[in-house]
């Protein structure tokens, strides 16, 4: 039997507005684009990916995963579909409990 292939789980199609979201490596965000709920998000981060290349910003991979980093000379920052007021930790820490 063959497998799948992964489809990051915030680019089904959801009830509730998204967010394509440009962070600096501090997590500081950069740029904010809202969309309506029943938005292409795949088609919002392309088309954002597409708009920084114009400005000489490289894409280090496809968003995929439902991120990619972007760099230009020695800045790097992060492109995620990530609501910016959202207040949960953003990664796993073993030093977190319960």
């Amino acid at each position: 039997m063959g497998r799948g292939r992964y489809t990051f789980p915030a680019f089904n199609k959801a009830s509730t507005p998204r967010y394509v979201v440009l962070w600096d490596l501090h997590l500081h965000v950069l740029e904010c684009q809202r969309l309506e709920a029943a938005a292409d998000l795949v088609g919002a981060m392309t088309a954002t990916i597409t708009r920084l290349a114009a400005d000489r910003w490289q894409a280090e991979g496809t968003a995929q995963y439902g991120f990619v980093f972007i760099r230009r000379e020695t800045e790097r920052r992060l492109l995620t579909p990530r609501d910016p007021y959202d207040t949960a930790p953003q990664s796993f820490s073993p030093f977190r409990s319960g």
